[in-house]
């Protein structure tokens, strides 16, 4: 028994002993949790299945599974290799008789439905006592999970690789404008019309990069379940105009004509304006990218009952019917787009099917294939109750009051933009390197508001607040100015003492109401 050699256990027992003794054997094989075959020839025509691998090929239980039957029977499945079919002399079981030896390997297992099974494959020979081959026997054990799970890691890798080479590209891509309009900014500064356009230039290319960023940040928040959003009834037809209007700009250097069909009357839902609008923005970038210059994009919204569908349309490059099921993916591209350059870096459509989720709407995709057009379908909830009517709020305005201002950033260059922008804006500013440095300034100066970096050196922001705090109290707004921007930063920028937490950089028009605020508070 110590060399799993049975027969010498048991040729001698009266056929009334071995009988039992088989019936328990058989068992033991058929109830087995893993696919077993067994062949009963040395020409492996005849080879049956137990119950688990049966199940595996769905198949019958009584089925005979060989690939080499007797003639007039056909195989109930294929053997494959690197998605090649195995020659019947090299097939596992065949095989080991020929060749007198065990069979380990891993194979394919090709069902009659096209399903692919991946498994590890051990077969042994069986010897009656006289040494003479009769049959053999396979085990298998499926690897279908792990095949899958390291396919999925290498697209995964794969994916990455190109993310990070989109990515380099994609912020190439206004750095490159940007430096230009610099240069060109130094040596026609005597001309306005040229100084102007740089300007223009700059700005419209900063914007790109910020949106960039943005996106990126929002993906991470989202697949970490960290996005707040801040709900709020609307009419979904002005986040839809204000969508166009942030894409326009896209839209009309690619000449597309753009196509708004919206119902007259209000489509109200709860949902966060700025995040739904950044879904749509998404959809229509989309378009705008994958849509031949000169191309047509329709934007068609309707209500019916409690739910209101939202269609973008395109005349684009289209969708193929393998990408479809994809398209969503992080970081997935129409691939052999030829202008790669419009390409982006495949979370768009990522961000926006997950954002309208959140919002407890759902979002599909359809194309009749390459070439022509694409089609993605978004649904809401409307609102049971239409909001009361509320008077239009006229923009509040920054009042034209002098405040003193502290800047602590140990980034120069940003320090230096900071204050030149704030001090042209008529505020009295100064600039501290370090947080020693910001507390000891806040104190003779006593700031109306400081904005502080996080990430300074002698003294991060967050102690330079505490302190700056102890020693002002309420009189001055501690503003966290800082890259780092998920949730448990903000909070933490709060257990400091700061009032407010603005992820670099800061939008100029927000640092205007945040002075104006503390402005108000001082007139009052």
């Amino acid at each position: 028994m110590s060399d799993w050699n049975l027969f010498d256990a048991l040729e001698d027992l009266s056929p009334e002993e071995l009988r039992p003794r088989l019936h328990s054997l058989q068992a033991i094989l058929a109830r087995a949790p893993v696919p077993i075959a067994v062949a009963h020839d040395p020409e492996c025509r005849h080879i049956s299945a137990n119950r688990a691998l049966a199940a595996m090929l769905q198949v019958p239980l009584d089925a005979n599974i060989s690939l080499t039957p007797p003639p007039g029977q056909q195989p109930l499945y294929r053997i494959q290799r690197n998605g090649r079919d195995v020659p019947p002399a090299d097939l596992p079981m065949q095989y080991a008789i020929a060749h007198r030896t065990s069979v380990s390997n891993e194979i394919e297992m090709v069902r009659t439905d096209g399903a692919v099974i991946y498994v590890q494959n051990d077969v042994e020979p069986l010897y009656d006592g006289h040494g003479n081959i009769y049959g053999c026997v396979s085990v298998l054990m499926d690897l279908t999970h792990r095949k899958v799970a390291e396919t999925a890691l290498r697209d995964a890798d794969r994916r990455k690789d190109e993310f990070l080479a989109t990515l380099s590209h994609e912020l190439r891509n206004p750095l490159a404008p940007i430096r230009t309009a610099i240069e060109l900014m130094r040596i026609a500064h005597d001309d306005p019309a040229v100084v102007e356009k740089a300007r223009a230039t700059t700005e419209r290319q900063l914007l790109q990069l910020v949106r960039i960023t943005d996106d990126l940040l929002d993906v991470a928040r989202i697949t970490q379940s960290k996005i707040e959003l801040r709900p709020e009834r609307i009419d979904l037809r002005s986040v839809v105009h204000g969508a166009i209007e942030a894409t326009r700009p896209m839209i009309d250097a690619q000449r597309h004509t753009l196509v708004a069909d919206l119902p007259p009357q209000p489509l109200w839902t709860d949902a966060d304006p700025a995040r739904l609008g950044q879904a749509f923005s998404n959809l229509l970038n989309n378009a705008a990218k994958y849509t031949e210059r000169g191309g047509r994009i329709h934007v068609r919204a309707d209500a019916s009952g409690s739910e209101v569908t939202i269609i973008v349309a395109d005349t684009g490059i289209g969708i193929a019917a393998d990408m479809l099921p994809r398209i969503f993916d992080m970081f997935a591209q129409v691939r052999d787009y030829r202008d790669r350059t419009q390409g982006g870096l495949g979370i768009g459509l990522t961000l926006a099917r997950r954002l309208v989720e959140l919002h407890g709407g759902s979002i599909e995709a359809s194309s009749d294939g390459p070439g022509l057009g694409s089609r993605f379908l978004v649904r809401l909830r409307l609102a049971t109750v239409h909001p009361p009517a509320t008077a239009a709020h006229a923009p509040e305005e920054v009042p034209a009051v002098l405040a003193r201002v502290l800047i602590a950033e140990d980034n120069q260059d940003a320090a230096e933009m900071m204050r030149l922008m704030l001090t042209f804006k008529g505020h009295f500013v100064k600039v501290a390197v370090d947080g020693m440095q910001a507390v000891e300034i806040a104190q003779a100066f006593r700031p109306h508001v400081a904005f502080l970096d996080i990430g300074m050196p002698r003294m991060d922001g967050h102690d330079a607040a505490r302190r700056i705090r102890d020693h002002l109290g309420r009189h001055v707004m501690l503003v966290a100015l800082t890259g780092w921007g998920q949730d448990e930063d903000k909070q933490r920028s709060l257990e400091s003492g700061f009032d407010h937490h603005l992820t670099k950089p800061p939008e100029p028009d927000v640092l205007d109401k945040l002075i104006a605020e503390r402005l108000a508070v001082i007139e009052e």
